[in-house]
């Protein structure tokens, strides 16, 4: 045997491939190690002279492999990377993905076949898993849709009693603390001082009913009403908000610095509003500063407008964080009334603009209160 020889048998003897090479009658002429022992066989001499009806393939494996040899030989035409099954001699299924090519004689004339594979088993069984695990994962998806879309329609249809219960009940309210103040208005001589008190409770208990009636139909209506986004003056819509909040400006001298930048942004106006009224409302309300400090700046980054409220007042306690955005939880002290609901309703608003809102530690004291709007509504 020439080096040459040598050279080539201990090459193919040590590469990964199963390699063969077939005469025109799709007779074994020779083979590598790897594809002796695949077929069964303890050396490629073994198996020469021998043809695929002879390996521990099924007939009709064999037949195909037979078939693509013909096809080769016939067309002059090489098939690369084709991809087909073959038992192995343990019984075991085996993918390959299979190249051949046509040999050719000294004349130029096809004599036969060389042919390589490599075994993609261990593929093929990870792409089953991925594609059922596809399947899985579309099929989940397609119930977590059905169950969006379920959940969307069970929330209008509450959003929608909501508003109509809490319509319904402002009507008996005012009633309620009407006639009150007209029976304290026209026997209030004549009351003694626990009747008197009596009717002052309940138009004091009533009031209150009807402010947590009116945040109820405010929280229902952010999600009920249809939404129009629009290029607005923000300095023009907040200090239309001051303007709305000038009593408790006054009457607690408060301060409220507003540093917005000119340009317009497109939000929706009704809703935005109110969170900026709430904010700014709070960090009045629950503030016994001298005098009371509100500053409200923005930043504009690519897709996000970020706006931040900052304030001097009594803060909000570490325990309460998690929940100062739940509807109907009142953290601050009993002297501060409210229904609990004003940062349920900011938060719904700041969600309808495909933002967020949160709370920042102030190492000053009081609160900040930060939150994004989309550009993209």
């Amino acid at each position: 045997m020439s080096i040459e020889e040598q050279v080539l048998k201990l090459f193919i003897n040590n590469v990964p491939q199963f390699i063969f090479w077939k005469d025109r009658n799709s007779t074994y002429l020779g083979c590598n190690n790897n594809f002796a022992q695949s077929a069964g066989f303890e050396s490629p001499e073994e198996l020469i002279g021998k043809t695929d009806y002879d390996m521990p393939w099924s007939r009709e494996e064999a037949d195909f492999f037979r078939k693509i040899d013909a096809e080769v030989m016939a067309s002059g035409t090489s098939q690369l990377n084709f991809e087909e099954p073959q038992t192995q001699k343990d019984g075991s299924l085996s993918w390959l993905s299979t190249s051949k090519m046509p040999l050719y004689g000294k004349d130029g004339q096809v004599v036969g076949i060389l042919g390589w594979y490599f075994d993609i088993t261990e593929f093929k069984k990870m792409e089953v898993q991925i594609d059922e695990k596809n399947k899985a994962l579309v099929e989940y998806n397609l119930q977590l849709e059905k169950s969006k879309k379920d959940l969307e329609i069970a929330n209008y249809d509450l959003e929608k009693f909501t508003y109509a219960a809490s319509h319904d009940l402002k009507t008996p309210i005012r009633s309620i603390v009407s006639f009150a103040q007209l029976l304290q208005e026209h026997q209030g001589k004549n009351l003694d001082d626990e009747s008197d008190e009596y009717l002052n409770f309940i138009i004091s208990s009533g009031q209150r009913m009807n402010n947590l009636v009116e945040d109820i139909l405010t929280y229902a209506r952010t999600g009920a009403q249809e939404l129009v986004a629009k290029e607005i003056d923000l300095n023009e819509l907040v200090g239309a908000k001051l303007y709305d909040l000038s009593p408790i400006i006054k009457e607690k001298s408060a301060n409220v610095v507003i540093d917005f930048p000119k340009k317009k942004i497109r939000c929706f106006p009704e809703l935005i509003g109110i969170v900026f009224y709430n904010l700014i409302h709070n960090g009045i309300k629950f503030n016994d500063s001298n005098p009371p400090e509100i500053i409200c700046t923005c930043q504009e980054s690519e897709e996000f407008w970020q706006f931040s409220i900052q304030d001097n007042g009594i803060g909000i306690d570490e325990e309460s964080i998690l929940k100062i955005f739940e509807p109907f939880k009142r953290l601050a002290k009993a002297q501060y009334e409210g229904s609990g609901i004003g940062l349920s309703i900011c938060k719904r608003v700041v969600m309808l603009h495909k933002g967020k809102i949160w709370l920042e530690d102030n190492p000053s004291g009081g609160t900040i209160f930060k939150f994004n709007i989309s550009k993209l509504i």
